[in-house]
């Protein structure tokens, strides 16, 4: 019998396969705008410098040195400045249809349909996410995820993002659940890992790479398919 009553899951890179849509959408608005007459080489190099600014706006947002405004306005005339692309209206234009299309997108982790179908049937089943409550709404509503979870908590809703402890600390208060009958899956290693890790709660490392971290983690896998061996 497993000791478990509650699963919490993370969103992005967890479930929906983040990766994978924005860069579907990214390729997409490299051809609609015609970046390649404004001087960017072509749409892999539009996308590697993007997700390296993207990543680098989210770390500062996450230490709350930049704010969800800076994050959004921001990020798209900073990557068209690569090539020397002043053009404000063309990065807002940008901006405008990747926030409106991208989490429209529902590519998910192999398995995610079929492991939540077995765990919601054994589990309660809750989401914990870094993302902003309208965008995750639109990626669950897209990806047909939305009628898994009991209880949905945002990091924009509580007012701090994980690792921190309140994060955890409302999401189990919401689901009526304990950190010794909780376990967390997550595929980032500081938020997710020792993030629930810190607050007490066992936690699944979903590492699809492979990549090397500390044996941390009370569980790791590379398929969420594992899931339903482990519970």
């Amino acid at each position: 019998m497993s000791k478990y009553n509650h699963i919490f899951f993370d969103l992005d890179h967890t479930l929906w396969d983040f990766k994978t849509n924005s860069r579907k959408m990214l390729e997409t608005l490299f051809h609609e705008f015609d970046l390649a007459r404004h001087g960017v080489e072509n749409h892999l190099q539009f996308i590697t410098k993007y997700e390296e600014i993207n990543e680098a706006f989210w770390a500062d947002y996450r230490k709350g040195t930049v704010d969800k405004k800076t994050l959004r306005n921001e990020r798209f005339p900073r990557t068209l400045a690569t090539w020397e692309i002043g053009d404000r209206e063309l990065a807002h234009a940008l901006n405008e249809e990747y926030l409106k299309r991208s989490p429209q997108q529902s590519t998910l982790f192999p398995n995610a349909l079929e492991t939540l179908d077995y765990l919601m049937n054994k589990y309660d089943v809750h989401l914990i996410t870094n993302g902003f409550k309208e965008v995750q709404a639109t990626k669950l509503r897209s990806s047909k995820l939305d009628g898994y979870f009991k209880t949905i908590t945002t990091s924009e809703d509580v007012g701090v993002l994980k690792p921190h402890p309140k994060v955890f600390h409302t999401a189990l208060n919401d689901a009526n659940a304990e950190t010794h009958d909780s376990i967390y899956v997550g595929d980032h290693f500081e938020s997710d890992v020792l993030g629930s890790k810190n607050v007490g709660m066992d936690q699944v490392f979903f590492n699809p790479e492979g990549d090397i971290y500390p044996p941390e983690a009370t569980y790791e896998i590379k398929d969420l398919k594992e899931l339903q061996d482990l519970f």
